[in-house]
């Protein structure tokens, strides 16, 4: 039944009851469209899929197909950097964006490294995001991300985004918020 209905039709209600992420590679691959459509509409946390089982899938997957979802994830993650907040529903904040990367089997550092370099005022609120989610969360990330996320959080040049983007900060929330991001960066990433 849900096969013979067009595909833009399809609800999250639906895709739920399919159990879409257990499905087989190619009914995945027919749902996965509308799936990411209504993933980047839903702001909060679906757990009725464990979408981190796309990085067993994805290399299955012919090489077109596999692009098109590491371009949708690079795009997504092009998007963050540059709006703050973000509204790319489950994809909205830094660590599932990150978690979407990994999935995707795409170079995390090389991306990380944007949020230092990246001259936007959205790219150091996602840092100062990121910084708290690694610091004050128990389990921020998916394993595979978790271990090079960690590792990078001693790149001095966090500290000096953050600080950088605190003294240039256009509103009182944001250089709270950078403010609180650098000392909890600098207590914990710089510590013994």
């Amino acid at each position: 039944y849900i096969r013979a209905a067009p595909l833009r039709s399809i609800s999250l209600p639906q895709l739920v009851a399919v159990h879409a992420m257990t499905l087989g590679d190619d009914a995945l691959r027919y749902f996965f469209p509308r799936l990411m459509e209504l993933m980047l509409t839903t702001r909060a946390p679906v757990f009725d899929f464990r979408l981190a089982d796309l990085a067993d899938r994805l290399p299955r997957w012919r090489p077109d197909e596999l692009a098109g979802v590491r371009r949708l994830a690079d795009a997504v993650w092009e998007q963050l950097l540059h709006e703050y907040p973000c509204e790319l529903g489950y994809f909205s904040d830094c660590p599932s964006a990150l978690d979407f990367l990994a999935w995707c089997d795409l170079d995390l550092l090389a991306r990380l490294e944007f949020l230092t370099t990246t001259r936007t005022e959205a790219a150091p609120r996602h840092l100062a995001d990121l910084v708290d989610a690694v610091f004050t969360t128990r389990d921020p990330f998916e394993s595979a991300s978790k271990t090079t996320v960690l590792g990078w959080m001693r790149n001095p040049a966090i500290g000096e985004r953050l600080q950088s983007a605190f003294f240039s900060a256009d509103s009182d929330e944001a250089a709270r918020q950078l403010s609180s991001s650098h000392e909890l960066w600098t207590v914990c990433a710089t510590g013994p």
